[in-house]
């Protein structure tokens, strides 16, 4: 069901793309209509996703090592954290202070975690995204940055490097923000956001409005 949904999102980003260079005012604003309504799925599906990780490898830290699910299973992600510990109690507030957008408070406590686990990379990723959201930029590419070189999953990769091919393009720096949603994409295929981003840096190009709308 989700191939099908995303080969359904893949295909409509697919005729914004093409469609874009050559359509009049009134077509280029029904293409960014298009492009408005997949970049709130696609927004929906990254929070979702981190919720799933999360919840996916405390799991696989409950089974036995015999079972090989702990191992391959975890597909490059980072251990969880103890359950009921400090760390751990931290995380999940700063969870609910991300969906309820107070920024501040979550990145209180998503550095407290990182502080005391600083390999738990999905709790690094939650910091990076807090800081992105209250235009610390320069704070979290460097999270995003060491997200990119400490681990090899796929979709942390993928979310690591669509964000600062975000930073990039605020800051108008068009082609390293494209050269990152390429990185993006090619850690994992199944992810719309950089292509998506890549339309808008087609329809960008050359405005004032470079750094707006990007999917983070």
């Amino acid at each position: 069901m989700l191939k099908q949904l995303f080969a359904s999102m893949h295909d409509a980003l697919d005729d914004v793309i093409k469609h874009f260079p050559t359509a009049d005012a009134k077509g280029k604003q029904d293409l960014h209509n298009k492009l408005d309504v997949l970049k709130a799925m696609s927004d929906s599906f990254i929070e979702e996703w981190l919720q799933f990780e999360e919840k996916m490898a405390r799991f696989l830290e409950t089974l036995p090592k015999s079972t090989g699910w702990a191992v391959a299973g975890s597909s490059g992600a980072s251990p969880a954290l103890p359950e009921g510990s400090d760390a751990s109690e931290a995380f999940k507030r700063g969870q609910g202070y991300f969906q309820l957008l107070m920024y501040d408070n979550a990145v209180r406590e998503f550095e407290s975690v990182v502080q005391e686990h600083p390999e738990f990379i999905l709790g690094r990723l939650y910091l990076a995204m807090g800081h992105m959201r209250k235009g610390n930029d320069a704070e979290a590419y460097r999270h995003f940055r060491f997200i990119t070189s400490l681990t090899e999953h796929d979709q942390m990769k993928a979310v690591s490097y669509n964000a600062m091919g975000c930073i990039h393009a605020k800051n108008a720096n068009i082609e390293q923000a494209q050269h990152f949603f390429k990185l993006a994409y090619m850690a994992d295929p199944s992810s719309v956001e950089p292509m998506i981003n890549m339309g808008i840096c087609m329809s960008h190009h050359g405005s004032q409005s470079a750094g707006e709308g990007f999917i983070h």
